[in-house]
């Protein structure tokens, strides 16, 4: 489900961390910022996040979204050998990957003289490798004609050669600091939005009260985004969606905990199918659970409870918990996450997978190894959506403990209660 929305209507700033590739997610949440009109008075960033916010400060969301859905890695590093082994060698030996496409790509693009004039301010993290001290700068602390070597210098991971200027070498400000809140407070910001991708580096872990702002809000992924310095094109544009739609959601546009609505547990009111639970299948669905634990009502559905609460703003009710379970069952039959769905739509995707799994070759000639594997509590060797599908076909005589799907693997068990809730409702499921 939803936290507390983020308010729309004041002035933010803005933090972009690093994370390499990583930061093809800040393109997608600059998208929904722009389509919401959410306004931005200054952008910090560190590594990658850096370099977005360059662009974020020129204005030039265009070009950053051309840059990144055509990445590729000749547009990062100097590759002279298409040997792993070679350019591993080359690297300890030239002490470093060689960024010079990068530094090229960053002189051509971006405007010092546009970045200066904006009405938004822009600071950036970098660490001094020749006095080992972090640098903490916003634009107007930066030396003029020096802007794009500090963020070059912000943007040199560890494993790149340091970044000199003027004599000085630097490296990626993440190994002092990536998310760089107190930046931002430095410009006079007191309400902040922080973009995290982090990967490596420090996270000091901020809090609006420790840092002295009003409010602090964080947007990240609930799922895993692609490598540090991963060029997969489909992975990096499944990253800035991924982006986009986390930060509509952030702002109580979209719905959903793991998955993406578009509408909020109310549309189901009505609903045939997934309209609230009663208080009577409740109990019924309490005493399935009693009879399935071996135990008692309270101690087998606590765990239950506790999954729930993850998918469910950590208040699970009548209202949302069909929602929840049909967001948990997704994940069991591995639908796709990354798109926007109404309650119904996911609903009858996870059915079709649900129909097709039952019927499917791999698991009618698997029942047997199902059955042997999860008495020996082999679960990694199981598919889940099988197993589901298993509990779900077995009649009362031919009955088979499921302590072992309420002790170890909750959200399997769920999904599988989740069926067979719906089969009172669902005809199809009966079948």
């Amino acid at each position: 489900m939803n936290k507390k929305p983020i308010n729309r209507d004041k002035t933010y700033g803005l933090v972009l961390t690093g994370g390499g590739t990583k930061g093809c997610y800040e393109i997608g949440a600059w998208k929904a910022l722009e389509e919401l009109k959410i306004k931005i008075s200054a952008v910090a960033g560190t590594s990658i996040g850096a370099i977005n916010g360059a662009f974020y400060v020129q204005n030039d969301f265009e070009l950053a979204y051309d840059i990144w859905t055509n990445i590729k890695i000749e547009d990062f590093i100097s590759i002279e050998s298409d040997s792993p082994l070679q350019l591993f060698v080359g690297t300890i030996k030239e002490k470093g990957l060689d960024i010079t496409p990068l530094k090229k790509m960053m002189h051509q693009y971006f405007d010092e003289d546009k970045i200066r004039a904006s009405d938004v301010d822009y600071g950036l993290v970098t660490f001094s490798l020749s006095d080992l001290k972090p640098v903490m700068l916003l634009k107007s602390d930066i030396p003029k004609g020096h802007l794009i070597d500090y963020i070059m210098a912000s943007a040199s991971l560890p494993i790149f050669k340091p970044t000199v200027i003027e004599g000085m070498k630097f490296v990626d400000g993440a190994i002092y600091d990536n998310v760089p809140v107190p930046l931002l407070i430095k410009a006079g910001c007191k309400d902040i939005i922080v973009i995290d991708i982090s990967s490596f580096g420090i996270d000091r872990k901020y809090t609006a009260e420790k840092v002295g702002a009003d409010t602090l809000h964080t947007i990240q992924s609930t799922s895993d985004l692609l490598g540090t310095l991963e060029f997969n094109q489909e992975k990096i544009n499944h990253g800035i969606e991924m982006g986009y739609l986390d930060t509509m959601k952030a702002f109580g546009e979209l719905y959903g905990a793991k998955y993406y609505f578009s509408h909020n547990i109310d549309e189901y009111e009505k609903s045939k199918l997934l309209h609230p639970i009663t208080d009577d299948e409740i109990s019924k669905i309490f005493d399935w659970i009693q009879d399935d634990s071996e135990d008692t009502k309270r101690t087998a559905s606590y765990s239950l409870i506790k999954k729930l609460y993850e998918y469910s703003n950590d208040r699970p009710t009548t209202k949302s918990m069909l929602q929840s379970c049909i967001e948990i069952a997704a994940e069991i039959f591995e639908i796709k996450r990354v798109k926007v769905y109404s309650g119904i739509e996911l609903y009858e995707a996870v059915v079709a997978k649900y129909l097709e799994t039952k019927s499917s070759i791999d698991f009618l000639e698997s029942r047997k190894s199902l059955l042997s594997l999860y008495k020996a509590m082999d679960f990694n060797n199981i598919h889940k959506k099988n197993l589901v599908a298993y509990f779900i076909s077995l009649s009362e005589k031919n009955w088979v403990s499921k302590k072992y799907l309420l002790k170890f693997l909750p959200k399997v068990y769920i999904t599988y209660l989740f069926f067979k809730f719906m089969r009172t409702r669902d005809p199809r499921l009966t079948e």
